[in-house]
């Protein structure tokens, strides 16, 4: 095996709330009521130049995840704010595990004014919301859009990214990028072998014996240390075999949601690349970055990401990989959301705390990055989609063709759900035993009663709030 290099570790949205825990869940409040009302925020004019009412030399605080994309795009677009506001300053930090430097000052009101909330080790969403330490973000929303025609900032976003950053129908998070979810392979090796991406599992069996038998490749690899990216095409296959309806009881707690049809029959086609040898020896021990470099250098044909995967391996991969993103095969005989439909989501999620001292400056600069000059140089930056629709890339890689082409394939089934965002234990958890699914530790009953038994427990206990689809 090849020595995998370090880079620096990007966020996983699947692994939220992993590794930080019931310490964040505790930890947001001042008091178990939550923290006292914030003071009504200094507020400028409105006016057209400055829709927001930006206090031009008051400064900006910003605390931004550094992953696989890097802050650069940030900075970039606080020289655009700095244009506009010659007299503003800013204070900026770039780095990892956020939930661990920023629990603290939830708890004291010492708070930045915009939060790039992302990562394995990012706070929890749920307990900042219930306990009215996030700023509702409609003024943003309402606002009209930087260089957009005339439109809000809502109209110029992607559909599904304001409800998905909603709590009770109130917006608290902004997704900055639209992340697609699915199997990565090499178009190149696919093409020199004369391989086909199979529609159906049976098809994918077929092609994994293939692979194994004509070059002793191994079919799979995944993220092993972060079990959160092999549950994602599981839970993929299981919406598009069960439709809306299967994401709906998942999202919702609802008796038996994992224990249906559609999830466990899910849960079966995936074991069966544990029955036949189908995954690469060793991969439950990597670390996400390990597990994608070994896939880049050719050691598996295939393996589940988001669509930062690109941006995250950077030059670790070869020249003329080609690299390209596929929706998950459907489940043979289960057409619920037709083959082409696949999981597309906001990621990199932004807030403002609610006890920012400038959070008009925070909103300010989140107008700028959902702007069409910031968009294209992030997309530049990282062959990676923000939530501005519309708006064109100067340069595109064959990866950022193939998740463009797979979002137009896919349409309006393009899906997406939010159990582990709403409930955190359920995703560790889920995850964990998927975890234990993909090693052979259990079979796909008892990992179904396993998530079965966390997902009820959530449900019954009153002081977990409950959230509808």
């Amino acid at each position: 095996m090849i020595d995998p290099t370090t880079r620096p570790s990007r966020r996983s949205v699947l692994a939220l709330g992993a590794g930080l825990g019931a310490a964040l869940l505790s930890g947001c409040a001042t008091t178990s009521t939550g923290t006292a009302p914030a003071a009504a925020p200094t507020r400028g004019k409105l006016t057209p130049d400055n829709p927001l009412g930006v206090l031009p030399d008051k400064p900006v605080e910003t605390v931004i995840f550094k992953g696989g994309y890097g802050d650069q795009y940030v900075l970039d677009a606080q020289t655009i704010f700095k244009q506009r506001f010659p007299k503003a300053q800013f204070k900026h930090t770039g780095g990892q595990e956020l939930g661990k430097q920023l629990q603290p000052r939830f708890v004291s009101g010492d708070v930045p004014d915009l939060i790039d909330n992302s990562g394995a080790g990012a706070l929890l969403l749920p307990p900042l919301v219930d306990n009215g330490q996030l700023m509702d973000l409609t003024p943003l929303l309402e606002a009209p859009a930087l260089d957009g025609g005339g439109k809000t900032v809502r109209d110029t976003l992607l559909p599904g990214i304001v409800d998905q950053g909603s709590f009770k129908g109130k917006p608290y998070v902004l997704y900055y990028t639209y992340t697609v979810h699915g199997l990565y392979y090499s178009r190149s090796l696919f093409d020199k072998h004369g391989w086909t991406y199979p529609a159906t599992w049976d098809g994918m069996l077929d092609l994994c014996a293939e692979i194994k038998s004509a070059t002793g490749m191994a079919p799979w690899t995944y993220q092993g240390k972060v079990p959160s990216y092999i549950l994602t095409p599981l839970i993929m296959m299981a919406i598009k075999a069960g439709g809306l309806e299967t994401r709906k009881a998942l999202d919702t707690l609802a008796p038996g949601s994992w224990r249906s049809e559609p999830v466990l029959a899910a849960a079966r086609a995936l074991h069966q690349l544990v029955e036949k040898g189908y995954i690469m020896q060793g991969t439950s021990g990597l670390t996400h970055i390990q597990a994608q470099t070994y896939w880049a250098k050719g050691k598996a044909a295939f393996i589940p990401c988001g669509s930062w995967l690109e941006s995250e391996l950077g030059d670790v991969t070869p020249d003329g990989f080609d690299m390209v993103i596929a929706p998950t095969p459907s489940l043979t005989g289960a057409d619920a959301l037709p083959q082409a439909a696949i999981r597309g989501m906001g990621n990199e999620g932004y807030i403002v705390p609610a006890q920012a001292k400038n959070p008009y400056g925070g909103l300010e600069l989140m107008r700028i990055l959902l702007s069409p000059q910031a968009s294209k140089n992030f997309t530049g930056q990282t062959q990676t989609l923000t939530s501005l629709a519309g708006y064109t890339p100067d340069r595109e890689s064959t990866g950022l063709k193939s998740l463009r082409d797979a979002l137009a394939a896919s349409g309006d089934d393009t899906f997406h759900w939010r159990y582990g965002t709403w409930y955190p234990k359920l995703q560790t958890e889920a995850s964990a035993a998927t975890s234990a699914l993909m090693t052979g530790e259990i079979n796909p009953d008892q990992w179904s009663e396993r998530c079965q038994k966390i997902a009820d427990t959530l449900r019954e206990d009153p002081s977990v709030p409950k959230y509808e689809v």
